[in-house]
């Protein structure tokens, strides 16, 4: 199903994180439909950002600040005086664990709870899509797992992510609770989300910057687990699932289930994942060092829940995604990236 521009067109949306890679191209998509704008969260660490690149700043309404902020988070609230709160989460990848743990954590609950708490007095906010992962799932799972499937804590940063959607269906059940809907007039839901492919995607380690930066010629990839089986979803794909979830809160209330997984069972190895970098760029990599760990299996979610209730599902196979990322970055270098994103927005949306 596509978004609908006559819905979109004039709505006011409040976006968390739109300095992260989810949370720009997002603000890209609601920019490019006619929505208005307003972002919360901090500033990339890193030195290149797509928020950067495609010039977000100047086009939505940002303010710079970290969600524990209470004050903060409250005054623009307060002013963007919103339809719509699309919580991304924080920035944070897991690489970083190790040195940000307490922060990630304090974040995801503190920062999550601050915004719920704060919603109970925003009388303009109708929905609310709390973004989670698809890493909360109990493992190994034997089949793709379904929203209520057993869920389980392992590396921090989605530990992080499960603490804030727990603390999101809380207060779903004691203060936005759909069976009394007329009295508070707030529909949540949470959405389980899988790592995305998609040009902008500069985050130090990243699976596309480096094996962009090794097809231009930087040196050997280093492939840390080439036989790890992942799915593979583009970034447009899912925010058009959350942009499709948070419509069917605004239009439905409180008749949706309380999370949806959005998901792909477009399945690729990671080393195959770099071959089909490397034919769409038509461009090679020599001397990538492989490692030798097992094969496994990452990121397997059953999503034919938002299917029945949103009409979502992946349009993108793993080979276009990775084409439409690639196709980005050729842009990218050769100064025509807005362009790209606004081809992408038109044929993705």
């Amino acid at each position: 199903m596509s978004l609908s521009r006559e819905f979109w067109q004039g709505k006011r949306v409040f976006v968390t994180s739109p300095t992260s890679f989810l949370g720009a191209w997002t603000c890209l998509s609601l920019t490019y439909l006619g929505a208005q704008v307003f972002g919360f969260g901090e500033a990339s660490s890193e030195a290149l950002s797509l928020f950067d690149v495609s010039g977000l700043a100047q086009k939505i309404s940002m303010t710079y600040a970290d969600i524990r902020d209470e004050k903060s988070l409250s005054d623009t609230l307060n002013f963007a005086q919103s339809d719509i709160v699309l919580h991304l989460g924080e920035l944070g990848f897991l690489f970083e664990e190790d040195r940000k743990s307490p922060e990630l954590i304090a974040k995801s609950v503190v920062g999550t709870a601050n915004l719920l708490e704060l919603l109970r007095e925003t009388a303009s906010v109708r929905a609310l899509v709390v973004a989670s992962s698809d890493k909360v799932y109990a493992r190994p799972a034997v089949v793709p797992s379904v929203e209520d499937s057993a869920l389980g804590a392992y590396e921090i940063l989605p530990t992080a992510r499960l603490c804030s959607e727990l603390v999101t269906l809380s207060y779903r059940h004691s203060f936005f609770n759909p069976d009394k809907y007329n009295k508070h007039k707030i529909a949540l839901a949470t959405a389980r989300l899988g790592a995305g492919v998609g040009g902008g995607d500069f985050a130090l380690k990243s699976f596309m910057r480096e094996a962009v930066e090794s097809v231009r010629g930087g040196g050997p990839m280093v492939l840390r687990h080439p036989s790890s089986m992942r799915s593979w979803i583009h970034v447009l794909d899912q925010v058009r699932g959350l942009l499709l979830l948070a419509e069917k809160l605004l239009e439905r209330g409180p008749k949706l289930a309380p999370t949806y997984n959005l998901g792909s069972n477009s399945m690729a190895t990671v080393g195959d994942a770099l071959e089909l970098i490397k034919r769409s760029w038509m461009g090679s990599v020599e001397g990538v060092a492989l490692s030798s760990k097992a094969t496994s299996v990452h990121g397997t979610m059953n999503s034919d829940l938002a299917l029945q209730d949103l009409g979502w599902q992946p349009v993108l196979s793993v080979e276009e995604s990775i084409k439409a990322a690639v196709t980005w970055y050729r842009a990218y270098f050769n100064g025509t990236s807005e362009e790209e994103i606004l081809r992408q927005l038109k044929l993705h949306l």
